[in-house]
């Protein structure tokens, strides 16, 4: 079951034997039992990937001809979880994706350094807070980085098809950032699952901050709800994905396994 702001204000209040409100800003205790319900909420979000924040999106253009291996990740962003673009080189090709490879920044210039000669036709020297990269006109992209994490920058582009990288021909998936309102009627956006581990982390922060009190039944909640989290939040097939190398799963077919050779080109 969820609950709004104010229903998860007014139970803290409740146990903390505090004068209960009608709304959020009816008290100094309750403006802070929410600010506290509001850090509880975006602590339990930075422990991990939740999918119900996952999403495909279309990355932005930046038609900035400047840098046209350029694309600009969406505002909100809080990790880019998967990436490929189109492979098409003329209009009459059909359409296919691959995955693009990441590289750290420094990765990336020396890769570019080795593969692209500023000579060729083929090869735009384009420049990034003033450092020259060599970057081919006439390839689809295989690799990708970010100097800024607000830009994606590939190592090539086709230029007979658009001056610029265009978002609508690549492939995204993201996590993206959840938002908040102090608002009575306001439901923090989690999983119906994980209310009691916030409300109980809340409650036991709230004793301490407020009340100078630990409430150890809270205290217990909390741990049960983390380990609870850790072993479940997928609603859709899927889960904790573990790696097999090479070992047999027997008959029952086992589990969420994947090899990861799969995914880097290795038989």
């Amino acid at each position: 079951m969820k609950y709004s702001l104010l229903e998860m204000t007014i139970d803290i209040l409740s146990d903390m034997d505090s004068d209960l409100v009608n709304a959020i800003g009816d008290s100094e205790e309750s403006e802070q039992v929410a600010r506290i319900i509001k850090s509880s909420f975006f602590e339990i979000i930075s422990r991990k990937d939740w999918p119900h924040l996952r999403k495909t999106v279309t990355l932005e253009n930046s038609n900035d001809t400047a840098i046209p291996n350029q694309l600009m990740i969406p505002e909100g962003t809080s990790k880019l979880e998967f990436l490929s673009y189109s492979q098409r080189v003329k209009e009459e090709d059909r359409a296919s994706f691959k995955e693009l490879k990441y590289l750290y920044p420094d990765e990336f210039i020396r890769k570019m350094n080795i593969i692209s000669n500023p000579d060729n036709d083929n090869v735009d020297t384009i420049s990034i807070n003033g450092t020259d990269l060599f970057i081919q006109n006439d390839v689809a992209p295989t690799y990708y980085t970010s100097f800024d994490d607000v830009s994606i920058i590939t190592d090539s582009y086709v230029e007979d098809l658009s001056t610029t990288l265009q978002g609508a021909s690549a492939q995204c998936v993201i996590y993206f950032e959840p938002s908040w309102a102090v608002e009575d009627d306001f439901v923090p956006d989690l999983p119906s699952e994980a209310f009691p581990l916030l409300i109980a982390e809340a409650k036991s922060i709230c004793f301490a901050r407020i009340k100078q009190q630990i409430d150890q039944k809270a205290e217990q909640q909390a741990i049960r709800g983390n380990i609870a989290m850790s072993q479940r939040g997928w609603a859709v097939k899927g889960g904790v994905r573990y790696p097999n190398y090479g070992r047999r799963s027997g008959k029952s077919g086992g589990g969420n396994h994947f090899n990861p050779r799969q995914y880097s080109g290795e038989s």
